[in-house]
């Protein structure tokens, strides 16, 4: 049975590995995700996995947290899932997808790029950690 992570203040290595294997999950059952990272939300002081696709526009925010539920269901016995709680799905047109793809492009394969304390276009980034940023 797939193991929930606990997601903290701190960005740890099961919840890397988490993301990583959540991306996996979604590019298997053609999710088209577009961007993914991990996000620190500083006000708040947690973090948030942040998947970006345009399918969030064309089925709704809804049925695309169902794909996600989905993929979760798959996770093998050890795999780790991340709960639908520490995530939020976006359109590739919303501000902060749009500006971490244009200070940084990957191809689809995925990446693993920490991105801290920079100011791009007016917008600060505490922390994020990049799994794949593409149009």
């Amino acid at each position: 049975m797939a193991k929930d992570i606990l997601v903290t203040e701190r960005l740890t290595d099961s919840m890397m590995e988490a993301g990583a294997e959540l991306l996996n999950r979604l590019d298997a059952s053609a999710s088209d995700v577009k961007s993914a990272f991990w996000l620190f939300l500083s006000e708040e002081h947690v973090w948030k996995f942040i998947v970006a696709s345009p399918l969030v526009d064309s089925l709704g925010p809804r049925k695309y947290y169902k794909k996600i539920n989905e993929a979760n269901q798959l996770a093998k016995g050890t795999e780790r899932v991340i709960s639908l709680n520490d995530i939020s799905v976006l359109n590739t047109n919303d501000s902060i997808v749009k500006v971490l793809n244009n200070a940084l492009k990957t191809d689809n394969d995925l990446s693993g790029i920490r991105f801290s304390r920079n100011t791009i276009n007016g917008m600060f980034i505490e922390d994020t950690y990049i799994y794949r940023s593409t149009f």
